[in-house]
């Protein structure tokens, strides 16, 4: 098997690289919400499910959730600080 490489395969490789993780270059702008985040509220296309950006997005939508259930908690147990306020065992 013989591998045959141009000079022009590799031209911009580095800028081509970026341009493919660049997800506004790859979807558009409308794959954000008006906070910046990856959602499918305004994006027109569907979306294959076992895609990275299907799994970007459902990640997302679990860190806002897990932030929200956090927010709930730390409203209801007074936590303040951020750390274990009141000596409770999590272990």
């Amino acid at each position: 098997m013989e591998i045959s490489i141009y000079s022009s395969d590799i031209r911009d490789f580095d800028n081509e690289v970026d341009r493919k993780f660049d997800i506004k270059d790859q979807f558009g702008s409308n794959i954000f919400d008006d906070r910046g985040k990856l959602s499918l509220e305004n994006y027109e296309y569907s979306i294959e499910p076992d895609t990275y950006i299907a799994i970007l997005i459902q990640m997302q939508e679990q860190i806002d959730n897990l932030t929200q259930t956090v927010e709930q908690l730390k409203h209801k147990s007074d936590w303040v600080s951020g750390y274990d306020d009141h000596g409770w065992n999590t272990k």
